[in-house]
């Protein structure tokens, strides 16, 4: 699942495997993880940790106005 078909895909989800928390941020595992906890967006399911992709878009909206 490479190219548009993987970003329209992530498009469509709330929440963000580690995979597609990295591509959707462009950053490597490490640093998309500690700012996907630090901002809040981490959901633990089960085992499983994924990053809600609303939380992320809201901190992302306001580091934009802050920079303007």
């Amino acid at each position: 699942m490479e190219g548009k078909d993987n970003v329209s895909l992530i498009n469509e989800k709330r929440l963000l495997d580690v995979k597609e928390l990295c591509r959707y941020l462009s950053l490597g595992k490490n640093r998309a993880v500690d700012l996907g906890k630090s901002i809040g967006a981490e959901r633990k399911i089960g085992r499983r940790c994924l990053y809600d992709k609303v939380v992320i878009d809201r901190y992302l909206d306001l580091q934009m106005q802050e920079a303007i």
